[in-house]
């Protein structure tokens, strides 16, 4: 659907209200939720290296923002990213139940990583004219009517699997149009990454769930701090969507635990660089493109440790 010119226009069009910084949070929060993670990374961090160059800014703030907000705002809803996808089906918690789950410990996090990133705003610059093609306005359409979809579906009671196969189904018609496009783009080696770790967990969990359930059961019950202490560790040693297989093949998870542990893996992942998949893609796009990651590293470090904090609430 050409998401890189739709992210590239909003940004360019909020930029000289907002400023580049701002116009990352904002088009990540808002969108995050939406689609996983990943996609809004791999779509947006080539506009950002773009920007950078071309103005010569300091492009760690903008990609801490937008990895920061990208995890955060993922993690409000079932399908924001795979680590709630798998919560959601195994826990079988319904749509909404979970967004009313997630979103105050979530909305806290938002404002303190709004609140340290305040100051490197002035690193970015001032208002600047970013060209853009023209928005269009499919993929927002899109959007909307999966959100509409999945949440409709879910309310009637139809199965997440069926409703996420829905959503799924409303894209066929608008990337049939471009196959060959489709299949140059299409991540199978991404792809096959997250298999291989999310199954080498699976097994692990399976062969030695008498010796980890002692430890995973109050996690998966989500007994703060323990939950967000174990979340927090195991994501930034495996990554947050194994860390959370981890939990799901040794003991059942609740609905009422759900909520809590996609928070909990969702900001765990703002962390390290192996925190989340998504962090990988942008430093590994950012890199290839020219950019230096080290800052980005270190300040991530920081700002994701106090964007973590609301976990333990």
């Amino acid at each position: 659907m050409d998401g890189y010119s739709f992210l590239r226009s909003l940004i360019s069009r909020l930029e000289p209200r907002l400023g580049a910084l701002y116009a990352v949070v904002l088009v990540t929060s808002f969108f995050s939720p939406l689609i996983l993670n990943d996609v809004v990374i791999l779509i947006l961090t080539p506009v950002l290296v773009r920007y950078a160059k071309q103005f010569k800014v300091d492009a760690a703030p903008l990609l801490v923002a937008m990895i920061s907000f990208t995890n955060i705002a993922s993690s409000l809803t079932p399908f924001g990213n795979p680590q709630n996808l798998l919560l959601w089906q195994a826990s079988g918690i319904t749509a909404e139940k979970f967004v009313l789950g997630t979103w105050v410990p979530l909305s806290i996090s938002g404002l303190l990583t709004v609140a340290v990133l305040y100051p490197l705003g002035r690193r970015v610059g001032g208002a600047r004219e970013f060209s853009a093609p023209v928005l269009s306005r499919i993929p927002m359409v899109y959007l909307a009517v999966v959100a509409i979809t999945v949440f409709t579906l879910d309310i009637i009671g139809v199965p997440s699997v069926v409703s996420l196969g829905a959503a799924f189904a409303l894209g066929l018609p608008v990337t049939a149009l471009s196959p060959t496009r489709l299949a140059k783009e299409f991540d199978y080696r991404s792809l096959l990454t997250l298999y291989l770790l999310i199954g080498a967990i699976a097994v692990l969990a399976y062969l030695a769930q008498s010796t980890r359930a002692p430890l995973v059961g109050p996690a998966a019950e989500g007994s703060r701090p323990f939950s967000a202490a174990f979340i927090g560790l195991t994501s930034n040693l495996i990554s947050n969507v194994p860390a959370t297989q981890l939990v799901l093949g040794t003991v059942a998870v609740s609905q009422h635990a759900a909520p809590i542990l996609a928070v909990e893996a969702g900001l765990a992942g703002n962390i390290t660089p192996i925190g989340s998949f998504a962090n990988v893609l942008a430093l590994t796009i950012a890199r290839r493109g020219g950019l230096p990651i080290r800052r980005a590293i270190l300040l991530q470090l920081v700002v994701g440790l106090i964007s973590f904090l609301p976990a333990f609430l």
